[in-house]
């Protein structure tokens, strides 16, 4: 797996102390969402540019704890999902990384959870190969094997030419396992998996 630049960014201690500071003095704003709470002493931070959202620790020298970013799937999906009137809602994809403390991990685990279902409401989400943080990874997984549990939402394939419905996690898990694993700038795979809340 490569991963990605955030992955160098915030794994190590005193990086991602650098990496927070500069973020907060540019970038970063407290923020709330509907239905989160954030415990003390953890606060919630959004960037003032784009979807970016971090959880950081209350100390003088704060930590990025955790982070999801959104970003616009490549245009070349695009059309090929528009083509499907139930899939027309905008397309995006989500980089995610959490911390391995795992006093942390657990916390964020299901704070990475609530963030995807809001994000859902919202998108069309994309998984593509590229490079992604080992969270992601298994971030994805989860949230695949929970989509596949909910009648109002669908899973999807596509080639480049072609989308077709995955029907169960069996079948993903038989032809689709490793493909979010397979994470490299090096490889031309034109494969996605979308993830769509149904329209009610």
């Amino acid at each position: 797996m490569q991963y990605s630049q955030i992955t160098v960014q915030l794994n190590e201690e005193s990086h991602n102390i650098h990496t927070t500071k500069t973020f907060m003095s540019y970038a970063g704003e407290e923020c709330s969402l509907p239905g989160f709470f954030i415990p003390e002493p953890f606060r919630l931070v959004k960037s003032v540019y784009c979807n970016e959202y971090r959880v950081l620790s209350k100390e003088p020298d704060p930590k990025t704890l955790f982070y999801i970013r959104l970003f616009d799937a490549p245009q070349s999906i695009s059309p090929l999902f528009n083509k499907h009137p139930s899939l027309s809602k905008k397309l995006t994809q989500c980089l995610v990384w959490s911390s391995m403390i795992p006093n942390h991990r657990d916390a964020f685990h299901f704070l990475a959870n609530k963030f995807f279902d809001y994000f859902l409401n919202e998108y069309n989400i994309a998984i593509t190969i590229g490079p992604m943080t080992l969270c992601s990874a298994h971030f994805w997984e989860g949230r695949l094997l929970a989509s596949f549990t909910r009648p109002d939402v669908s899973i999807y394939r596509s080639d480049g030419n072609s989308v077709i419905k995955i029907p169960n996690w069996l079948e993903f898990q038989m032809e689709w396992s490793e493909f979010i694993f397979k994470s490299s700038e090096d490889i031309n795979d034109p494969s996605v998996i979308l993830i769509a809340k149904d329209k009610p």
